[in-house]
């Protein structure tokens, strides 16, 4: 996983600097590792879910917040890659940390089973919750109660 590849909202751009050695690249900062699996997992469940929608406004304030912080931190905000290490390896972990403590498949394709997850993550005000909108409103179902 590319940092510039950044799904949605931290989409940065690539600058034409010439390759840094693995070696002088520092590490990912937690909070952009965080914000990234926060917003990519909040915008893959909403996708999912029908009753949940990815709040794209929130998403672009703390993308805004974290660029500005990595420029503050040292990183080249234009050319990730040139100063920052890869942070698949940590953004796996976390992914998995999520899908486990939801008892969600890798590739889980229940839909009520990722919505539950979605609910629960905004009832407990977590970092990909805050992410989540329920859609509400005539026809509104919510998978999570029985019928």
């Amino acid at each position: 996983m590319k940092c510039n590849h950044f799904v949605g909202a931290l989409a940065v751009s690539v600058g034409l600097a010439a390759p840094v050695p693995a070696s002088e690249l520092r590490p990912a900062p937690g909070y952009f590792v965080d914000a990234m699996v926060s917003i990519t997992t909040a915008e893959n469940i909403a996708t999912a879910c029908p009753n949940l929608s990815f709040d794209a406004v929130a998403a672009s304030d703390v993308t805004a917040e974290v660029m500005e912080q990595l420029g503050a931190d040292g990183f080249d905000a234009k050319n990730l890659e040139g100063s920052m290490a890869d942070p698949a390896d940590a953004v796996r972990a976390r992914q998995a940390a999520f899908r486990e403590n939801h008892k969600l498949a890798k590739d889980e394709t229940d839909f009520i089973r990722i919505c539950m997850a979605g609910f629960a993550e905004i009832k407990e005000k977590t970092q990909v919750g805050a992410f989540l909108v329920e859609i509400t409103g005539d026809g509104a179902v919510d998978p999570t109660k029985s019928q």
